[in-house]
Formats: structure tokens, sequence, C-alpha cells
């Protein structure tokens, strides 16, 4: 929490918004922004909050994602809440209903669903079923909607059994031999040059993936935390199938967990998110949050 301080320097006394930040297991440090010689108003401290923010990002955040872009996406964040309290109810509730078929279209899309945008339309909002549409692709835009709602009414934690939940919705009725189930199996991801872990090593790693996210909870900026689990998620790759939207949906969790806006991968960038999962891989863990960065930036113009 943040607080004043108040300093003598000879016969002056200047102000300064202080915050003391945990650095390690043992170790802390101050971070202040100076305010003045004379004690400042609410209002002045409100506006020096940013600063002091932005100061105890570049302590956390340096090795994933400059200040100056978390920066943006708090400045997002803040035009978007003040945007849903200026609209009625019915036109944040049309909102919603746009984001999760958006959200399922592009999702869906990446991993070679052939619907349109518009048959995702019809599929979710008007409940039709498209002349010609596959019936597994008809059932991932049903699995889509259903694994929002999901995710909006959980309460819970992360945990595997959340995960378990999470895919078995987004898999059901789609030809997956077990769906929901972390896989006992070996896999390939076509097209990529990297290997999943063994089936072994999943549970192992889920548990070392949900413990860095408890970890660091309170530390690394939501939209940095939201990526790399996502990043860690798909790299283990622990289910048959549904691995890349399981991973989409639940940084979409921590998002709101946070209280930040939804975001989605839009299908055309498709390859700019496959090469910032391959510099995941290949362990350049600041090049990935960029690349992320970059594809999301997008959905924020709009």
């Amino acid at each position: 929490m943040a607080y004043i301080d108040k300093i003598k320097s000879g016969k002056k006394t200047f102000y300064y918004l202080g915050k003391t930040v945990r650095t390690g297991e043992k170790s802390w440090k101050k971070i202040r922004i100076k305010l003045g010689e004379k004690e400042p108003t609410r209002e002045e401290i409100g506006k020096k909050l940013k600063e002091l923010r932005l100061e105890e990002y570049k302590i956390y955040n340096e090795d994933y994602l400059d200040a100056d872009k978390l920066e943006i996406i708090d400045d997002f964040k803040g035009v978007y809440n003040n945007h849903l309290k200026q609209i009625p109810k019915t036109i944040a509730e049309k909102e919603e209903v746009d984001f999760v078929i958006r959200f399922t279209y592009n999702s869906n899309a990446i991993e070679g669903n052939r619907l349109t945008l518009r048959d995702t339309y019809l599929i979710i909002k008007e409940k039709q079923i498209p002349s010609g549409a596959p019936p597994k692709d008809y059932n991932e835009a049903i699995n889509g909607r259903e694994a929002f709602e999901f995710i909006k009414k959980y309460k819970g934690k992360l945990t595997t059994e959340f995960l378990e939940k999470l895919n078995g919705i987004l898999t059901q009725n789609t030809g997956v031999v077990y769906p929901g189930r972390i896989r006992f199996f070996p896999v390939k991801i076509e097209g990529a040059e990297h290997i999943p872990p063994e089936p072994e090593e999943v549970k192992r790693l889920l548990r070392k993936m949900i413990k860095f996210y408890y970890e660091n909870k309170r530390k690394i900026h939501p939209f940095v935390l939201a990526c790399l689990i996502h990043a860690q998620f798909v790299e283990i790759h622990p289910f048959e199938d549904g691995n890349g939207r399981t991973g989409r949906a639940l940084m979409n969790w921590i998002l709101m967990q946070a209280g930040y806006p939804k975001l989605f991968v839009p299908v055309k960038l498709r390859q700019n998110y496959y090469e910032a999962i391959d510099l995941h891989n290949k362990k350049d863990i600041k090049g990935y949050c960029e690349k992320m960065f970059e594809v999301f930036i997008e959905q924020f113009k709009s």
C-alpha cells in the first residue's frame, strides 16, 4: 500500500509518495516519487500514483515487458471500464455476447475450424445451424460459448481440476477420445518443432505452473502473467486435443480475475501468434511477451 513520507533536508521538508515492495523471499525495496515541499492534495497524490505504479512495474516486469507498454494496457483498462459505466446494461450485455462470438470464432479458426464469423454468430446468438456446417465445427462453436459461461461463473482457484473441466467443455462432442482428461500418452504438435513433455511429467509441470501463478499473482502485471501462464500451459500440452483453445480461455480467466478486459487472438494474426509461442519455446521470454503485446494491440486499437 502506498504511503506519504516526510523527509527533512536541511531546513526544508519534502513530501514523497512511497511504497515498499518485496523483491525476494527475505528482501524488500522502497520506491519513492517526489511530491514537493507542500503537503500534497488527494488529487495530486492520485496523479503521482500512476508514476509509482510504473516504478513498481519496472521492478517486477523488466524481464518481460517494458513499463510503457504496461501503461498502455492499463490505460486501455481505464478507458474500457469508463465505457462500461456510461452505457446501459442492455448494451453491455450485447457487447459481451459479441465478444464471446468473436473470441470463439477466432480461437476455433486458429485451430482449423471452417465456420465463418457469421456462422458462429448464427450458432451462438440465433441458435441456428448454418447450411453445410460440419458437426465437429458446429459443436466447437457451442463449446466455446459454454466454456466462457463456465469461466465467468467459476469462483474457485486455478487447479488441475479446473483445467480438466475447461478442456472437457471445449472438446466435448468433437471426436476427442479423452476430453478433459490429462494425457497418459505422448503427443506431437503439428507444424511445430517443440516436443511436449512425456506423459509422466505432465501433472508435475502443471503443479509447477500453478505454483508460479500464485507466487507471482501480486507481483507480475496481470497481462504479462496471463501471457506467461498461457505459454507454459501450451508447452506442457496436457490434453489430447484443445490445448490452444484451453490456453486462450485460461488467459482470459486470469485477466478477468484481475479486473482486466478480455482479449482474443485475431485469426488474421495467427502467424504472429505462432511466432510468439516459438519465442517462448526458445526461452526468449521477453521476446514472447513483446510479440503477444503486438498481437493484442490490434484489438486495443479497435
